[in-house]
């Protein structure tokens, strides 16, 4: 057993509610494994007015290459391995892990192994809009054996408003709560057998006790790898 955690690099949030859980579960986490310790992280957070500008302008281009050019910081800082603390931002991955010479953790496939590993093969998906629209979520999950499905229009846009307009300001209410809930017992009537929290924003308005099928909380499931990587 480790004596101490191997350092971890962070590209953050993207907003500040979710990095500080990713933060939290690292730090239990290892303090949990060894007396003593708490986890090893480099940050980079990054101002969300930025990047969401840079998101809804079409800009994924110039994100990848934000990502990939701080993920070299956060090695130089010592990272071991990078995350991103975003399903979104995962469009970058393949950028961010052509750039370094140290793994990137990838919240998709650790998702994925979650679902295969209960048996299941369809789910539902609750994201952003461009999580739900782009094809990388779809595509990566594929590979892994899983198929993916979204709200259907208008309500997929209604989900993606939410995310933006309330969640990410940290606006939880019962309108919203309302609006993910019916949109997941739709998709379990065109047979999703689980549900993908896939937005880190999602388990504001949605949990596992909200719900008879399995839930992925996928920053849950993708902080998980991370520690265990860190603790090995």
């Amino acid at each position: 057993m480790r004596t101490s955690p191997r350092r971890l690099g962070l590209l953050g949030g993207i907003t500040w509610h979710s990095t500080l859980v990713y933060e939290r579960l690292l730090h239990q986490g290892v303090a949990a494994a060894i007396p003593d310790r708490t986890a090893d992280l480099v940050i980079r957070h990054y101002d969300f007015g930025d990047v969401g500008q840079s998101q809804h302008a079409g800009d994924w281009v110039g994100l990848a290459r934000t990502f990939a050019a701080d993920a070299k910081w956060l090695v130089a800082g010592g990272a071991e391995a990078i995350i991103i603390c975003a399903n979104t931002m995962h469009v970058a991955a393949s950028s961010v892990q052509a750039a370094v010479d140290v793994p990137v953790i990838h919240m998709i496939d650790e998702t994925a192994k979650a679902i295969k590993a209960q048996g299941l093969d369809t789910v539902a998906l609750l994201g952003t809009g461009f999580t739900m629209r782009m094809p990388f979520y779809r595509e990566r999950m594929a590979a892994n054996g899983v198929t993916v499905l979204v709200p259907e229009e208008p309500e997929l846009e209604q989900v993606h408003q939410l995310i933006y307009s309330k969640l990410t300001h940290g606006i939880v209410d019962d309108e919203g709560r309302d609006l993910v809930r019916d949109a997941t017992a739709r998709l379990v009537e065109r047979g999703a057998q689980g549900v993908i929290a896939g937005c880190t924003e999602i388990p504001m308005v949605l949990t596992a006790d909200d719900i008879d099928i399995p839930y992925f909380d996928s920053l849950e499931i993708h902080a998980e790898a991370a520690l265990q990587f860190c603790l090995t």
